[in-house]
């Protein structure tokens, strides 16, 4: 028997129906054909268990984990349990290697120019799913693959969905027909579902944050000065923490935060820690909350655990109306014409949208929080509102384009409703004829019990 040490099969899309509920696309057949798998793209260690034998092919441990991880990585909004994710995966890894040994007896091969093609389709469906290169490069990233290694797989994977299309075209299965009468009866009955298309909203912003007054502020500027002369003269970080610090959370601690991911740092603590190494001390910098200084204790490639001192500003009523007085006197200047874009880069204290104008993407209109949410349905494209108050400060907030929530017609949906319901026949007509063909090939599961079956 030899172990499998390459990758398998891949992931494609299910359909180009907008809005169209994941567990109605995902028929079994669809599936079974290679949409959203992959399975292992480097050779599995030597301490790997078999979880299943196929023929005089080996199904790794290793493999059905990184299939079943590449299946959370094309489909995100994915909720079966892990368990029972495995299990599906395992199936069509069974499948895929069925079907290559029946290819294989009917001397069934496919052309090096068809993998090449149907490869490339699949990775920009990937591309396009993710939201483009940036997020595709870190998806694949994050779950520690190489774009080479995601072409190996999805190589293996077309040449597999290949082979079994023409396993079937040899059979003739793949002939089928989808009446008008059939496809606009599968629109009325799903019209809810399928037809609904949720309106979207592209918005940019203008922050104004809460600032304290002078005096408030060269009070704490002061404060500051003295914890950086204590720690300067040898106090210990922790020790002057507990004494020093305003953090309510952890002075009592001796300012110490534990390990944060750094994705759920604010902008200006990565901006300090970038600067930083193991065991020093920050100089004092400027937050929300006041000033702060912290002691890099120790990080990896995603954490990094420090201890902070904190000095606060306290916010006063006069402050907050500092506030909106400042987002009331820009936001005459852009409903007069003045660019927003311009105005964003002049006035706004957000530090990651100010320098691209404000600009804060699109949304779904149907996700945004409150209060932004009541704010922005009453708005039209073009409108800025008025100042919006968040626990952030004030906000004037631009619509910059907005598409309300519509219902497709059947034209608009017949083609990719044609195809949803011929790729639902294909696939039941390819479980039959993996029925028929499974009896010829030795399978035998070892991690999850299952039928075996004997021939060939």
């Amino acid at each position: 028997m030899r172990k499998r040490g390459s990758g398998k099969v891949g992931a494609g899309a299910a359909s180009d129906f907008p809005g169209f509920v994941l567990s109605r696309l995902l028929c079994p057949l669809s599936l079974i054909l290679g949409t959203f798998l992959a399975a292992a793209a480097f050779a599995a260690e030597p301490a790997d268990s078999i979880v299943a034998a196929v023929g005089d092919e080996l199904i790794l441990s290793s493999e059905l984990a990184q299939s079943a991880n590449f299946v959370r990585l094309s489909q995100p909004d994915t909720m079966v349990a892990d368990s029972a994710l495995e299990e599906l995966v395992l199936g069509r890894l069974i499948d895929d290697l069925v079907l290559e040994e029946q290819a294989r007896r009917e001397s069934v091969d496919v052309a090096g120019s068809e993998v090449a093609a149907e490869t490339d389709a699949n990775i920009a469906t990937m591309k396009q799913r993710l939201g483009g290169e940036e997020q595709f490069q870190e998806a694949l990233a994050a779950e520690g693959y190489t774009e080479r290694a995601l072409r190996q797989r999805y190589e293996d994977e077309s040449r597999r969905k290949l082979l079994a299309r023409k396993l079937m075209d040899k059979e003739g299965l793949t002939q089928i027909y989808i009446s008008p009468g059939e496809a606009e009866r599968f629109y009325n009955e799903n019209r809810d579902s399928i037809g609904r298309v949720p309106g979207r909203v592209t918005l940019a912003h203008i922050l104004f944050a809460f600032t304290p007054g002078a005096a408030a502020d060269s009070a704490a500027q002061r404060r500051m000065a003295e914890v950086m002369d204590v720690l300067a003269r040898g106090g210990d970080f922790a020790t002057v923490a507990g004494s020093f610090s305003e953090d309510r959370k952890t002075a009592a601690k001796g300012g110490d935060r534990g390990w944060v991911k750094f994705a759920e740092l604010p902008p200006e603590l990565m901006m300090v820690f970038s600067q930083l190494k193991t065991g020093q001390t920050s100089p004092p910098f400027p937050t929300r909350e006041g000033y702060q200084t912290v002691k890099l204790e120790d990080k990896t490639a995603d954490r990094v655990r420090f201890r902070q001192i904190l000095v606060s500003v306290p916010i006063t009523s006069s402050d907050s109306a500092r506030a909106r007085n400042l987002a009331a006197a820009v936001r005459k200047k852009a409903v007069a014409g003045a660019p927003f874009d311009s105005l964003a880069r002049q006035y706004s204290q957000d530090p990651v949208t100010a320098d691209s104008g404000g600009r804060l993407g699109e949304f779904l209109t149907a996700g945004l929080s409150p209060p932004f949410d009541k704010v922005v349905a009453a708005m039209d494209s073009g409108d800025v509102s008025e100042p919006v108050l968040s626990e952030h400060g004030y906000h004037l907030i631009k619509v910059l384009a907005k598409q309300p929530d519509k219902t497709l017609s059947y034209l608009e949906l017949q083609d990719n409703i044609r195809n949803y319901l011929y790729q639902q026949k294909l696939g039941t007509r390819l479980e039959q004829y993996l029925d028929r063909v499974r009896g010829k090939v030795f399978v035998k599961r070892f991690r999850h019990p299952g039928p075996e079956s004997g021939g060939g």
